[in-house]
């Protein structure tokens, strides 16, 4: 069963629910939207790994991202693009303003 976010619209029309699947697909576009950047996929056969981990608690959203990078971009420059297209893209979409947002570096391929 999926579990939802509840969110008051600010035209006060209603009340919208957002899966929280959304939130990782929102999270993921935004990051492969980088140049240099990609969500590092799960290398297990069992999927235990989840590159996107999203906790959302009074209204503030978490998010921690794992990528891998190119080696030719700039390491600070990229993962703060990350951090600013993740945040826009939750505002826009959800009416939701991130609290914090980490970005884990996992590899760095050629």
């Amino acid at each position: 069963m999926a579990q939802y976010v509840y969110i008051n619209n600010y035209s006060k029309l209603g009340t919208m629910a957002i899966s929280h699947f959304v939130f990782y697909q929102i999270a993921e576009h935004a990051t492969n939207k980088i140049r240099g950047a990609k969500v590092k996929a799960s290398s297990s056969r069992f999927n235990m790994f989840r590159p996107i981990q999203v906790s959302i608690h009074k209204g503030l959203v978490t998010v921690g991202v794992t990528v891998s990078l190119s080696k030719q971009v700039n390491l600070q420059y990229v993962t703060e693009k990350i951090q600013e297209e993740i945040a826009s893209a939750l505002s826009l979409y959800t009416e939701m303003v991130p609290f914090r947002i980490d970005v884990k570096v996992a590899n760095i391929s050629a």
